[in-house]
């Protein structure tokens, strides 16, 4: 099968070279693993049941199993976002209801860390136990943060639904893209990794709201948020009878009867306590669960809980001791990984890849220059913009709009180039552009700034790149790795902006707090100088000041200067971009399917040996 699959995908060579194409026949036979299987990209004693069990699912779908199935993901992921999108009507109506605002930023970092630590995780379950329970669990945690939200009185009990929705949202969003992976080639990867989000979301992002606000206008917010805990498992069957039925299916022909320990590659004649051992300590890893979730959480608590107007925190030795431990931690973690663990969270050779790295950091970049520069923009545009909260939003948003449409663009395009590095060139360039349009715009001189067009375009210039690099990078990354290892990979890549995008918004509560009280205090006028402090506090103290007032131009002033430090930071963070990309290894889509990075690498070197002796 191996060597077969191979020459499929060299070119025809004259008949009169068969020797030196058996001489580079054995040559690659020698740099690829042994047991390798071409279209599982694994060794067959290194799957983990839930890989095993894709595999053999990939063997098993039908043309029209397949379309009931997409059908499926389409629509659960479409109900997702109409609850995404409504609830948000519903938020400042729960949390007025507690009288308990100052909380609302421990909720908002619990879901964070949740959202952060629970992709990895989520990524070796699912390696572990299969695709299809994956997305029950998602579809059941999803559904009882609805009803938590519907059923909460106090702030604790919605902070816990929060955490219950970042967990539910991840895994169904992480599950999903591994299962785009499983059953499409390289090729066709990239545009069927983004139809399912780019399609729900762009209709959604902007029905959401009107369907929030028909419900309020007509029932309570308890049954805003409740309706989705009814509607989101209806809409989810389709997808998980399909899902199970062909799990079944792949069971009858390739796992036998096999009983789950088997399944779970456990020993059934062992005893319980061993098969508890081998599950929880080889299989899952649970000490490096343990280590990897206890070193995110005391790593981006400090970072996030500094974020927005908290970068005073910074000097509290608790914080640093946080920090400290979790860093620590991390690197206990990865310590684990390398030399200890048989069944690792993120295996050695996969982090060596040049091609991975590159692919997490420029979405770590990415996000950190946008969470930097867009957490005070809505405030901004406000104030010295005059716009409206709801047209500061839509200004905003044209970055996620134009995002979910070129993603779509860059999956054909890939799809017919079979190429993926060249639309990271182009992208990343993109995202730089958009940032120092930004920052030209943001303040012109004499007081003036970019016109709403113009802050259209830059924002629309960086959702297009976003599209691009990201992916291509994320095909690039999921191609240089195993089958086994493409959960893992896909995880630790969203992850990557998860970490950059908390890290940005600390950075930019720091320069906000730090810059902004000392502008106001500078510029305003002698008599309102005590005023300088619940002017900076609230956006509706500023914005009473009428326009032409001499309180406010330096009001506006003092806005136009900090956030344009904030896009001085966001035009740093996202540069290094144009060096980055460079890394990511130009694959090609056509001729390999999640080959081993390491044997790939050196497969290309002995092809290109081959065709300079051919030619």
């Amino acid at each position: 099968m191996e060597q077969e699959a191979i020459s499929q995908s060299q070119p025809h060579r004259p008949t009169d070279t068969s020797s030196s194409n058996k001489e580079t026949d054995d040559r690659i036979t020698e740099v690829l693993p042994q047991k390798h299987d071409v279209e599982t990209g694994s060794t067959a004693d290194s799957a983990q049941a839930g890989v095993q069990r894709a595999a053999i699912l990939q063997k098993t779908w039908s043309k029209k199993g397949m379309i009931i199935t997409f059908m499926g993901l389409f629509l659960y992921t479409l109900a997702t976002h109409f609850g995404d999108y409504s609830s948000q009507v519903y938020i400042p109506y729960t949390t007025s209801s507690f009288k308990n605002h100052s909380s609302m930023s421990a909720a908002r970092v619990a879901s964070n860390i949740a959202s952060i630590t629970a992709y990895p995780i989520i990524a070796k379950l699912g390696d572990v136990f299969g695709r299809g329970e994956m997305f029950t669990f998602s579809i059941l945690i999803t559904t009882l943060c609805y009803v938590i939200y519907a059923a909460c009185t106090n702030i604790s009990q919605y902070a816990i639904a929060a955490v219950f929705h970042s967990i539910g949202s991840t895994g169904f969003g992480l599950t999903q893209q591994v299962f785009i992976a499983d059953v499409t080639n390289l090729v066709n990867r990239g545009l069927w990794s983004t139809l399912p989000d780019s399609i729900s979301t762009i209709p959604t992002l902007y029905l959401g709201t009107t369907i929030g606000q028909s419900v309020l206008d007509h029932s309570t917010w308890r049954w805003g948020w409740g309706m989705w805990a009814i509607v989101l498992p209806v809409c989810g069957l389709p997808l998980l009878g399909s899902v199970f039925f062909h799990q079944h299916q792949a069971i009858k022909n390739g796992l036998g009867k096999k009983r789950l320990a088997a399944q779970l590659g456990l020993n059934a004649s062992q005893p319980w306590w061993k098969q508890a051992y081998e599950l929880l300590w080889v299989q899952l890893d649970l000490p490096g669960a343990l280590l990897l979730l206890a070193g995110l959480a005391l790593t981006l608590i400090p970072i996030s809980l500094t974020g927005a107007n908290r970068s005073d925190r910074w000097q509290s030795a608790t914080f640093i001791a946080l920090l400290v431990v979790g860093i620590v931690l991390l690197v206990l973690f990865a310590l684990w990984d390398i030399f200890v663990a048989k069944k690792p969270f993120i295996p050695y050779r996969m982090v060596r890849s040049k091609t991975v790295a590159a692919a997490c950091l420029l979405g770590a970049l990415d996000f950190l220059h946008y969470s930097m520069f867009t957490v005070f923009y809505s405030s901004y545009l406000q104030v010295v913009g005059g716009y409206s909260p709801g047209h500061a939003t839509r200004i905003d948003n044209a970055l996620r709009v134009s995002f979910q449409a070129s993603g779509i663009f860059a999956g054909l395009f890939m799809k017919y180039t079979k190429r993926s590095q060249i639309w990271v060139l182009i992208g990343a360039p993109l995202c730089v552009l958009g940032m120092g349009i930004l920052l030209y715009l943001i303040d012109m001189g004499d007081g003036k700034m970019g016109n709403e067009a113009s802050f259209v375009t830059a924002k629309a210039l960086i959702g297009i790149g976003r599209g691009f690099y990201q992916t291509a990078s994320q095909v690039s990354a999921q191609a240089v790795v195993t089958k086994q290892e493409i959960s893992v990979v896909t995880a630790v890549f969203f992850a990557s902006m998860g970490v950059g995008g908390a890290i940005g918004t600390s950075i930019s509560g720091a320069i906000w707090r730090n810059n902004l009280p000392t502008k106001l205090r500078q510029y305003l006028p002698e008599e309102l100088k005590p005023q300088a402090m619940a002017i900076f506090q609230s956006i509706v103290t500023a914005k009473k000041y009428a326009k032409g007032t001499p309180a406010r131009e330096a009001i506006d002033r003092s806005y136009r200067e900090t956030q344009r430090l904030l896009a001085i930071g966001g035009l740093c963070a996202v540069s290094p971009m144009l060096i980055v990309m460079f890394f990511l290894k130009n694959v090609h889509l056509d001729k390999r399917d999640n080959v081993v990075g390491d044997a790939e690498e050196r497969l290309d070197k002995v092809e290109g040996e081959s065709g300079k002796q051919v030619s």
